[in-house]
């Protein structure tokens, strides 16, 4: 009878056990690997052995979420650079695609939407595609996602994931080997559930001044990393650093030497024996705690202030100068003609009478100097013409009458008054 109760007190425990497993199973987030076993990494190799063949070993595999897909309870892999797709399953690698070769599609952002890998954009065979390409499991192949909308020219940027949407931040437009490369001045949205882009100008002075020359996918960050400095984004907390390659430790660390563990870069290197060795490491949790202070919020919608501050400040500055200027036109106008009517007597009624060029007969009766006699007359024009020279200059000017050399006309420059 003992035996019965320890047998079935037995019996209880484990059945609570596989319960209590089951739930936990039920509610629990599966952790997925970012690491291939040794049969893995040795099965991919030998698959893009025979299209690459010396550079096929000298490929970085495991590159974080850049190459590691989870898709409900699956694990898809795709090695960066390339479209070959594999399925992680226990300790194998199992191939999914079925091309030859799909050539080189460097720097494009992997994600998953509606069950179905994807890929958007990418740099390969000299050109940069603004491709949105999902993976048909039952096809074994790629096909292209058709987008409306202000789609980018071409995509080799940071892709970062916020729910229904996708953002490409830190956008190089390459030259393709013809020109020199140069940082977009727009950064983009792409909306799933409708497909359609939409593009912000970009107002992040560090990212217009950043030239990317790689881009890390981690577990919690994504890594912009140019030639001296760097934008570090943190995906949990939507802010980023702005940091220079030196002082935070990741100047060594680049797409051909460096594989991305959860939250960690790991450089690959050889020792004297050829054996790969991994050092050394930089752990992007510390490198964030020590540097969060520096942090600054991650604005993805902005508003028309914000984008077009520099542009909108000036035209504001260029409005009013306009305002003033016509205010001041306005002004002197009215000074002008209020000046007409308190001027010299002589000169308004010259101006009043609309005429351009008044004989000397005509000008000594506005002068009403027309009943004096010879010397006297003259004597008088010559000193009330000089008062208004005086007063207005270059508003009557004397010339000879073309009909008749003997005579003089005097030309009335109205824009003078």
């Amino acid at each position: 009878m003992t035996n019965y109760f320890k047998l079935t007190r037995y019996y209880k425990y484990v059945l609570i056990h596989l319960v209590l497993t089951a739930i936990i199973s039920l509610f629990s987030v599966p952790t997925i690997a970012q690491k291939l076993t040794p049969k893995q990494t040795n099965i991919i190799r030998k698959t893009i052995v025979r299209y690459l063949e010396k550079e096929a070993n000298l490929r970085v595999l495991e590159t974080g979420k850049a190459a590691f897909l989870p898709i409900g309870k699956d694990t898809f892999f795709n090695i960066h650079g390339l479209r070959y797709v594999f399925k992680l399953q226990g300790d194998s690698a199992i191939r999914l695609d079925q091309s030859v070769y799909h050539g080189s599609n460097f720097h494009r952002y992997l994600f998953q939407h509606d069950g179905k890998m994807m890929s958007l954009g990418g740099y390969g065979m000299f050109v940069t595609n603004n491709n949105l390409e999902a993976f048909n499991v039952e096809a074994r192949e790629w096909y292209i996602v058709k987008t409306t909308g202000n789609k980018p020219n071409s995509i080799k940027g940071a892709g970062l994931r916020f729910g229904n949407f996708v953002y490409i931040l830190n956008n190089c437009i390459d030259g393709n080997n013809i020109e020199v490369p140069r940082t977009d001045i727009y950064f983009y949205r792409l909306d799933l559930s409708n497909m359609t882009w939409k593009k912000f100008k970009e107002f992040r002075t560090e990212n217009l001044d950043l030239l990317p020359n790689d881009y890390f996918y981690l577990k919690d960050y994504v890594i912009t990393k140019g030639l001296n400095n760097s934008v570090i984004y943190n995906l949990k907390t939507q802010e980023y650093l702005y940091c220079n390659n030196d002082a935070v430790g990741i100047k060594q660390f680049n797409g051909y030497n460096t594989s991305v563990h959860n939250n960690q870069l790991d450089i690959l290197l050889q020792d004297s024996s050829k054996i790969v060795i991994k050092d050394p490491q930089r752990d992007i949790d510390e490198l964030w705690t020590e540097n969060k202070k520096y942090a600054k919020h991650l604005e993805l919608n902005p508003s028309i202030w914000q984008q077009y501050t520099t542009e909108l400040n000036a035209c504001i500055v260029t409005l009013a100068l306009l305002i003033i200027g016509g205010i001041w036109l306005k002004n002197h106008s009215k000074n002008k003609r209020a000046d007409k009517n308190t001027l010299h007597p002589l000169v308004y009624k010259m101006i009043a009478t609309s005429k351009s060029e008044f004989t000397q007969d005509e000008l000594d009766e506005i002068l009403s100097i027309d009943h004096m006699e010879g010397e006297s007359k003259k004597t008088k024009r010559h000193r009330l013409l000089a008062i208004i020279e005086t007063q207005y200059p270059g508003l009557i000017e004397r010339q000879k009458d073309s009909t008749d050399k003997r005579r003089f006309i005097y030309v009335i420059h109205q824009n003078r008054v």
